[in-house]
């Protein structure tokens, strides 16, 4: 299991934070999430022997927001 952070722009309230929350969470691969709307910050905990950054930023980018991996 591997822990990563992600930015993520466009989250304004705890609804976008719930929305996103729920489709990483839907990964069977993923351990944890956890969304900070206020800070625009996603921390995964997943198996990144069967998922990648590419396909948790495409998830939350089709929710129509902006993500990235945090530095």
């Amino acid at each position: 299991m591997i822990t990563k952070k992600y930015n993520v722009s466009g989250m304004t309230c705890q609804g976008c934070a719930s929305s996103v929350t729920r489709v990483i969470k839907r990964n069977k691969e993923v351990e944890d999430c956890v969304v900070n709307h206020m800070e625009g910050e996603v921390v995964v905990t997943y198996d990144e022997n069967l998922i990648d950054d590419e396909k948790i930023m495409s998830q939350i980018t089709r929710l129509g927001f902006r993500a990235e991996v945090k530095a």
